[in-house]
């Protein structure tokens, strides 16, 4: 009998969280940009739900959900959730640096450097080592949040593989974690691809190879991502994929299934709607990922975050008209074989493409 994993409760929804997206763009890519995650409309109609009972003279809730733009957070936003139960390190495999509880300071090891990203629980910015010269990143993380020690552990679990983001180091001090980690020159992926628009088939296969073979090894390690978007793909000078922001990340045993609601809603799958998942979420994520690298464009789209859960949960998409019809067989099966509503028959990791 397979265990039922509880996702993560949700964080209170801070005031001045909902602004209105970029609706002057004139390109469709403005929708692989965005502003709003899972649980910030969560948050949002939890909220709305306590004030018309507490308060009948509130009646904006409605409007504001129905506002909301429903793509993912902006650059070096997560909206974090806490931790799940128990999350154990592997014995024996954790490099002293990476520890928490070091009280060395940054500054000693380490030049500050320019802000690079900025988010609601914390920044990124350039440092450079004072022995060796070498750039990297630097995650500054506020203690309160408590899935700052998830995080690192979640980077320490899977610490090795080429196509995740290195974590160097960890430091504290009075009131924040600071993860230093690899720089990736080659900046996010989802700039790159507002930039270039559409890619060829070749490209997107590479990308979308890449992509699996890190799913695959996260999985393999019992780690499902849960939040696989262009923003949280860094690229390397020389164009690899490096895979980061672990922040809503989760470890599962076999068999294992998660309740709680995380990711980002235009690149959710539709089980995650449904509060009953497993790891082939990710496999969904990358390939709404896929689909957008193809075409240009998210696949599940609307004016609010209803309508885009909406067509995440009933909307058939179309392979063979319009856009497709330039695009190879192989590609179009691969696509109908990734975002199928049945997990069953949905693609794993471990087939070829």
């Amino acid at each position: 009998m397979r265990r039922k994993r509880k996702g993560s409760e949700i964080l209170c929804l801070e005031e001045g969280i909902l602004e209105s997206t970029n609706r002057d763009s004139p390109s469709s890519l403005s929708n692989l940009k965005g502003h709003y995650s899972l649980e910030d409309y969560a948050r949002l109609k939890k909220r709305c739900k306590e004030d018309d009972v507490g308060d009948n003279t509130i009646g904006s809730c409605k409007s504001r959900l129905v506002g909301i733009a429903a793509t993912a957070p902006p650059c070096g936003t997560s909206s974090l959730v806490s931790p799940g139960r128990g999350l154990k390190r592997k014995i024996g495999c954790i490099d002293v640096a990476t520890q928490m509880g070091r009280k060395n300071k940054i500054e000693d090891d380490y030049d500050k450097g320019a802000t690079i990203g900025k988010g609601k629980f914390g920044s990124v910015w350039l440092c450079r080592s004072r022995v060796t010269g070498v750039e990297f990143a630097c995650k500054t993380l506020c203690k309160k949040e408590e899935t700052v020690h998830h995080e690192v552990e979640i980077m320490q679990h899977l610490s090795g593989h080429p196509g995740v983001v290195m974590l160097k180091s960890v430091y504290e001090d009075s009131e924040c974690f600071h993860l230093v980690m690899e720089l990736c020159s080659g900046g996010r992926l989802i700039d790159q691809m507002v930039k270039e628009v559409q890619y060829s088939e070749h490209r997107a296969a590479n990308i979308f190879k890449e992509l699996m073979l890190v799913i695959k090894y996260c999985h393999e390690m019992g780690v499902v991502h849960r939040d696989i978007k262009p923003e949280n793909i860094l690229l390397t000078t020389s164009g690899k994929i490096k895979l980061a922001d672990f922040g809503l990340a989760m470890r599962v045993a076999n068999g294992q299934r998660l309740t709680g609601l995380a990711g980002s809603p235009g690149y959710v799958a539709p089980e995650v709607l449904l509060g009953n998942y497993c790891e082939k979420v990710d496999i969904w994520s990358a390939g709404v990922l896929l689909h957008a690298l193809l075409t240009g464009s998210l696949p599940f789209q609307g004016g609010s975050l209803e309508e885009v859960f909406e067509a995440i949960r009933n909307v058939n998409l179309d392979f063979h008209t319009g856009i497709w019809e330039s695009i190879s067989k192989p590609a179009r099966d691969l696509m109908e074989r990734i975002l199928s509503r049945d997990v069953a028959t949905r693609i794993t990791q471990q087939m070829k493409c």
